[in-house]
């Protein structure tokens, strides 16, 4: 039985799943640098903001620190970040 490296430079050479630019580094999650760090700066956000508000809805993390609903329900969805149902 042959065993194939696994690859880990999951993104490499493909298009950004926020600004469909081209990807040139590695990346886990699917994006640019430039979109990357815009999503680590919202993760950042959040994840401070849940710290203070342990129950803060989709909508009032939103309205709080401005950022768009498409950027929260990526993270989520990447499990990044972690909502609570109310």
């Amino acid at each position: 039985m042959v065993y194939r490296e696994q690859n880990t430079d999951f993104y490499a050479s493909k298009t950004c799943k926020r600004c469909k630019g081209l990807i040139r580094n590695a990346s886990i999650f699917g994006y640019c640098e430039k979109c990357e760090e815009i999503m680590q700066d919202a993760y950042m956000k959040i994840k401070d903001y849940l710290e203070e508000f342990p129950g803060a809805t989709t909508i009032e993390i939103q309205t709080q620190l401005g950022l768009s609903i498409k950027i929260i329900h990526h993270l989520v969805a990447e499990g990044r970040v972690s909502l609570q149902l109310k």
